[in-house]
């Protein structure tokens, strides 16, 4: 199969990469870049520079020579929700038409300015018959339509956009693995919660929080820009700062914010323990931009009371030597959602 390109839109970043013989059992990285954003460039998940994004997207196929014709796009939003659900059994294109009906009363957003999907885990026996259990996945269509708009204004065809946990699930889940785990990816603006069974989804949510909630709190604090806020972020993370009254300040905040985030973490994972009888999590693979804090790891592990690692997402890929030469393995932890576009099926 010829060459794609992925896409993942972010608060801090343009992250894309090429990916020759996509949805194989191992697929080869060609190329990848990454563009940082200046803050307020896109806000959770939409556009809001068109201008700016288009010139960057843009530069990706004039200068990188990026494939245009069949692109993937990763979505993430804080107000993307999944919602378990049973349905009886019947054709997921038929299921799928009944689903502005039968999720009015299931998802907090308004079904009419919607996308709606239904994404089946499993065929259960019922009372009743067979029973289809899966998630209802929702967000709100201006954002998603706006932002794989611009994308194809810049040269771009998208020819299928999947949300973030999913190709999270496909890049983690091993069908081999006994125990139960979960992924956890500390994003920009929304840290999404992943519980794998069997190294497949059983349990998602969007905790609305991430690493911008820290930068911003730092800013508010210190009466700073948010750049310089996240300068002092990167520079300290969760040690102990002492002897510097500004940057003991800039601590105390972070701490305090992230420890917001780590209980809508801890909170998520004890909600699927206490409704799933008998189901153990036993560690956690955290991913995305927030792992790289500086003593977020083992905070959050002495937080839940499970073993921590750090995600792998080349593990089922082959490298070039271009993009040993990026220093790719430096982006290992920001790169992870969007490489699992290309793992397993193709998102719709």
């Amino acid at each position: 199969m010829r060459a794609i390109s992925i896409l993942a839109l972010s608060n801090d970043a343009i992250r894309a990469a090429v990916i020759a013989d996509p949805y194989s059992a191992h697929p080869t990285i060609k190329h990848f870049q990454v563009f940082a954003l200046p803050n307020g460039t896109v806000v959770d998940g939409e556009v809001v520079d068109e201008t700016a994004v288009k010139g960057l997207l843009e530069t990706l196929v004039k200068r990188f020579k990026y494939p245009r014709e069949d692109t993937a796009l990763l979505y993430s939003s804080r107000r993307m929700v999944f919602r378990e659900a049973d349905f009886p059994y019947m054709a997921l294109d038929d299921l799928r038409a009944t689903l502005p009906f039968q999720a009015k009363s299931l998802i907090p957003l308004p079904v009419d300015e919607s996308v709606l999907d239904f994404v089946p885990l499993s065929l259960e026996e019922g009372d009743q018959g067979q029973m289809l259990h899966g998630l209802i996945v929702a967000t709100l269509r201006a954002g998603l339509e706006k932002t794989a708009r611009i994308i194809e204004d810049s040269g771009f065809v998208v020819t299928s956009i999947d949300a973030a946990p999913f190709a999270l699930s496909r890049l983690f889940g091993d069908p081999n693995q006994e125990k139960i785990e979960a992924v956890v990816n500390v994003g920009s603006n929304s840290t999404d919660v992943i519980v794998l069974d069997h190294g497949k989804p059983a349990y998602l949510r969007v905790v609305p929080s991430g690493t911008d909630d820290l930068t911003d709190a730092v800013a508010n604090a210190l009466n700073i820009s948010f750049e310089d806020a996240e300068q002092i972020k990167q520079r300290i993370g969760l040690q102990n700062v002492v002897g510097d009254e500004r940057l003991e300040k800039a601590e105390e905040v972070i701490r305090e914010t992230a420890a917001q985030l780590i209980v809508g973490i801890r909170n998520t994972l004890n909600y699927y323990t206490s409704d799933h009888d008998g189901s153990n999590i036993e560690g956690i693979i955290l991913t995305g931009i927030g792992s790289q804090l500086e003593g977020f790891p083992s905070v959050l592990a002495s937080s839940t009371g499970k073993v921590v690692r750090i995600g792998d997402p080349f593990e089922k890929f082959k490298l070039t030597k271009e993009v040993r030469k990026q220093d790719i393995m430096m982006h290992a932890t920001d790169v992870a959602a969007m490489l699992g576009l290309v793992i397993g099926k193709r998102a719709r």
